[in-house]
């Protein structure tokens, strides 16, 4: 017998419901890590604005943030408490972050957002600057980078985050960031791949507790030696290199030198 339009479309939507599809992903999380930075730039001042929403309808999430200096040990790293903890569905922007809230005139490195476990926040941010004639912010976005998409130390294809999509060519500069959401020091590698997954060289880097480690212009500094060639699509492989309990997020800032506009690659897992 045939189905009816009606079951046939009621069949489609209880497939869409099934627990074999892949759930979404989501930044929503109780500890995020994303780059913070206030500094005097060639063509401005770069700062970084911090927003995070509490998407639960009705508790309030208590909300701590926590900063630290690239390549410094976060351990005892000072909090702020966000006053009077962040209402349901309700949201803060805390602008200029690192000279307005931890007061560092010039300074790069991690922050850290913990909220209470029952109350997941999401957490994005701008780092931009304002040159020009005409004031205006002209930058970057990044998303808080959950804790759970860590990798650890393993030998396997999950112990690898991917940072795919970057050129190398005289118009564009490279930077990649290392970050550690431990409190144990992190000692991870980074590879340099071509399009075929040729592998040009490993680089380790030590990375302080609750921190992050930056390598420069990476095609004319630390894999210059490898001679890329110019072109892409290059990867870099990032993984853990110690087994000692320390874990390793990471991402790239590719700018193109032309303009002086950046934009954000993150370190991706390979399972769903």
């Amino acid at each position: 017998m045939k189905s009816s339009p009606l079951s046939c479309a009621a069949l489609l939507f209880a497939l869409t419901l099934s627990p074999a599809m892949a759930a979404a992903d989501t930044i929503s999380s109780t500890d995020s890590f994303l780059p913070a930075v206030h500094i005097n730039g060639a063509s401005g001042v770069f700062r970084t604005d911090v927003t995070i929403f509490n998407p639960d309808p009705g508790v309030a999430a208590v909300v701590d943030l926590y900063y630290t200096e690239a390549d410094v040990d976060g351990t005892v790293s000072p909090s702020f408490r966000i006053p009077g903890n962040l209402g349901p569905r309700a949201s803060v922007t805390l602008p200029d972050i690192v000279l307005s809230t931890f007061e560092y005139s010039s300074s790069y490195g991690l922050l850290e957002v913990k909220s209470s476990s029952a109350t997941p926040v999401l957490v994005t941010s701008n780092t931009y600057n304002m040159a020009g004639a005409v004031a205006g912010t002209y930058g970057q976005f990044s998303p808080g980078q959950p804790s759970r998409n860590a990798i650890g130390f393993d030998n396997s294809a999950l112990g690898v985050l991917f940072v795919t999509g970057i050129s190398n060519d005289p118009s564009h500069r490279t930077n990649a960031v290392v970050m550690n959401p431990t409190g144990i020091s992190l000692e991870a590698g980074v590879q340099l791949l071509d399009a075929a997954g040729n592998l040009f060289k490993t680089v380790l880097v030590t990375v302080p507790p609750y921190s992050l480690h930056q390598l420069n212009d990476i095609f004319n500094v630390d894999f210059a030696s490898a001679s890329p060639p110019d072109g892409g699509p290059w990867r870099l492989n990032v993984f853990v290199n110690v087994a000692n309990g320390s874990r390793a997020l990471c991402y790239a800032t590719v700018t193109d030198l032309r303009t002086g506009d950046p934009y954000l690659l993150t370190g991706q897992l390979a399972r769903p």
